[in-house]
This record gives structure tokens, sequence and C-alpha cells, in this order.
């Protein structure tokens, strides 16, 4: 009878461990898949983000934007200064 019940008792055991091992696997493979996602997301992000810088930085772009958004212009003359000194575009 004893052996019996200590049968029973190594079943549940293993079952149980079984059960353990397996949930903690579906629950590493679902966290791995959640940071994929993110991962594939921020990959996403930085492409659209340095697409957007390439096109911000282009001198032609930000020059006419700021020639017509802002209604700037080129300096002329004596322009420029600096620290109380005048500079001139030569």
């Amino acid at each position: 009878m004893k052996q019996i019940i200590a049968l029973i008792i190594i079943v549940f055991v293993f079952f149980g461990i079984l059960s353990f091992s397996r949930y903690c696997v579906i629950q590493m493979t679902m966290q791995t898949e959640k940071l994929n996602n993110e991962y594939k997301n921020l990959i996403n992000s930085s492409i659209r983000t340095k697409f957007l810088i390439e096109e911000l930085s282009s001198l032609k772009r930000l020059e006419a934007m700021a020639f017509d958004s802002f209604n700037l212009k080129y300096p002329s003359g004596e322009d420029y200064e600096s620290d109380n000194k005048k500079y001139s575009q030569r």
C-alpha cells in the first residue's frame, strides 16, 4: 500500500514538474515574441526618424523653408554682428 501511495505521489510530482516547465516555456516564448515585436517597431521608428532627419537636413529644403515660411533673406553688406564687431561678406 505504501508503494502505491509513493508511486502516486511520484506521478503527481512528475506531472506537476512537467506542467510547470511547459508553462515556463510558454511564458518565455510569449515574452520573446513581445520583445521581437518591440524591437521591430523600434527599428521601423529609427528608419523613419533617419529619413525625417535626412529630409530636414537637406540644405536646399532648409533654405526653401526659411525663405518661404519665415520670409528670411541672405544677409547683405554690414549685416553680420558679433560682440559689437561688424563683419562684411568679404
